[in-house]
């Protein structure tokens, strides 16, 4: 019996010894680590790459309306969409990263209506 005690004891010991040593992989609670977390990461990255592209685009509708650009950075909005429907095709268990992904789909949602409606009040003038 004491043999038994002993036995789980160690074995109890090693697990937290691993779980202290351990490097820790993900954001926080809920991250999977392993490949999972490696999908994480590259979904990070991808929407990281999206948003710098929404801000590039966004200067220049920006410079457009303003009269510094003469054309709509039509070649950046179909990249930036591109970059978009990739996003949406990429499948993930991950919450944390699904979250993600539709708040930046959110913002590119609302910074797509106010190009369009800052168009609009451009051509009414």
């Amino acid at each position: 019996m004491a043999n038994d005690d002993q036995r789980r004891k160690n074995f109890w010991d090693e697990d937290e010894e691993e779980e202290l040593s351990s490097p820790k992989t993900g954001a926080g609670p809920g991250t999977v680590s392993g490949a999972a977390g490696a999908d994480s990461a590259q979904i990070d990255q991808k929407i990281q790459e999206a948003r710098v592209l929404m801000e590039q685009t966004h200067q220049l509708h920006l410079q457009f309306l303003n009269g510094v650009e003469k054309r709509i950075p039509i070649e950046k909005v179909k990249l930036l969409e591109g970059k978009i429907n990739e996003l949406q095709r990429l499948g993930t268990n991950l919450t944390a990263a699904k979250f993600r992904i539709s708040q930046f789909l959110a913002q590119y949602a609302q910074m797509k209506e106010l190009w369009e409606r800052k168009l609009r009040e451009r051509e009414r003038k």
